[in-house]
């Protein structure tokens, strides 16, 4: 009789004990009472009443339901506690607040948020330490960026934007690539374009924006659930939009407010460096390079180039005739002319040249990828717009000439003081000869190098 009651129950446990490790502690402790019911029915329909008669029959069948029972309930716990998942302990938590961890990832409380917010702070010094010499460290703070928004108020499908007031619009700080859309937007349109033009934050719950008592219009990038403006004292930096928030806005506004003016600070902080770099690189009049750091960039340049087997051409460009604005205190003048042959000389660049002003009156430009006879074709088509930039006399108010001496590497794969010195000989043979360009790849004499 036993071994009849126990036949069915083999596989009803087992099938309790698979629904309890799929649904979880609850849903298997109710799904083993049904499994348990399910045995019952069973061994009632097929023996009858007199399963009941027998003593040991009846414990057997009241001991077999509980254990399908705790089978399934026992099998949703365990998978619960196998599943649970890991965290990382941050500076300002210790190891038996594990528990709560696991609470605020469901519903984050306002001192977790706010211990999140003060790490985040140390974690820009470090960040900002690793950073500040990168040539471009916003692709880099894009990322920083998402990372600190999601951890601090749990926000989703970030967008960080630089406003760019020359032309109106917004840039992603992240740099292109076919993963997604990185064209820039209108600064005039949709929740960002009001957000960027009021200054005002914008919060998509029940009672509408912060500060704000009309609906926004319609975004080309979708309605965002919070959108606030980079603003540093009464200038305009970018405009940050989340697609959604993992906290009520109602309950958490203080700590979205103090999210805020965090970004803002770190946005701030990283403006200025960038700043402070191009200061110490970029000459103020130009906006090229200095003598020191275009040294710097064209030795990589130069190195690359010889690594790959490119010949390359430098050039040196002089404006004869600018002393003679300063001199006579027309400084204002002078820069602005300088300013001008810099932006010339900018336009007619390739993203991989290297430009620099070598010094008052000189200029000098490191080009790859070009022979002898394309540097100076180049050169030629570049002499020729800055003789119309500089030969305007009313308006300069001083005869300015340009004068041009261009050197190759030829496959002799010169160093680059070399190549400057050649090209500067070049010039001043030019001028000596009265010719506005002399350009060819071969070496000048040592009488001419020393002359220079």
């Amino acid at each position: 009789m036993i071994q009849h009651l126990l036949l069915p129950w083999f596989p009803i446990v087992l099938a309790a004990g698979l629904a309890g490790r799929l649904l979880g502690g609850r849903r298997g402790y109710a799904v083993g009472l049904l499994c348990g019911l399910f045995w019952l029915a069973l061994l009632q329909a097929s023996a009858g009443v007199t399963i009941w008669k027998d003593v040991w029959s009846s414990v057997t069948i009241i001991s077999g339901i509980i254990a399908i029972i705790a089978v399934g309930g026992w099998a949703g716990t365990s998978r619960v506690s196998l599943e649970r998942p890991t965290f990382q302990e941050s500076p300002l938590s210790s190891a038996n607040q594990w528990q709560d961890q696991s609470a605020d990832l469901v519903t984050p409380s306002p001192r977790r948020l706010l211990e999140q917010i003060t790490a985040s702070f140390d974690e820009f010094d470090d960040w900002l330490r690793d950073h500040r010499p990168s040539s471009n460290p916003w692709p880099k703070f894009d990322e920083f960026i998402r990372d600190v928004l999601y951890r601090c108020c749990r926000a989703t499908h970030v967008r960080p934007y630089r406003w760019i007031p020359q032309s109106d619009h917004l840039v992603a700080l992240r740099e292109p690539d076919s993963l997604g859309d990185t064209k820039p937007l209108s600064a005039k349109e949709g929740v960002m374009g009001q957000v960027l033009s009021t200054g005002r934050v914008y919060l998509a719950h029940p009672e509408g924006c912060v500060g704000q008592s009309r609906p926004m219009g319609h975004d080309p990038m979708g309605s965002p659930a919070w959108c606030f403006a980079i603003r540093r004292n009464s200038e305009t930096l970018g405009v940050v939009a989340a697609g959604g928030l993992g906290i009520s806005p109602n309950r958490y506004v203080e700590i979205l407010s103090l999210v805020e003016r965090m970004i803002t600070h770190f946005w701030g902080m990283l403006t200025e460096c960038c700043h402070a770099r191009a200061a110490a690189l970029d000459d103020p009049a130009s906006g090229l390079y200095t003598r020191q750091a275009f040294l710097r960039q064209a030795e990589r340049t130069l190195a690359d180039s010889y690594h790959v087997g490119d010949p390359v051409a430098v050039a040196v460009i002089a404006l004869e005739g600018l002393r003679e604005l300063n001199d006579t205190g027309r400084w204002e003048v002078a820069d602005e002319l300088v300013r001008g042959v810099g932006t010339l000389l900018r336009q007619k660049a390739r993203a991989d040249d290297q430009l620099g002003r070598f010094d008052g009156s000189r200029f000098v430009l490191l080009l790859r990828r070009v022979d002898d006879q394309l540097a100076a074709l180049i050169t030629a088509q570049l002499m020729t717009r800055l003789r119309s930039h500089c030969g305007d006399t009313e308006r300069w108010g001083a005869h300015i000439s340009v004068r041009c001496g261009v050197a190759s590497s030829g496959s002799e794969q010169p160093d680059l003081r070399t190549l400057v010195s050649n090209a500067l000989a070049h010039w001043r043979r030019a001028r000596e000869e009265g010719t506005s360009m002399i350009s060819h790849s071969s070496n000048p004499s040592p009488k001419e190098v020393a002359r220079t």
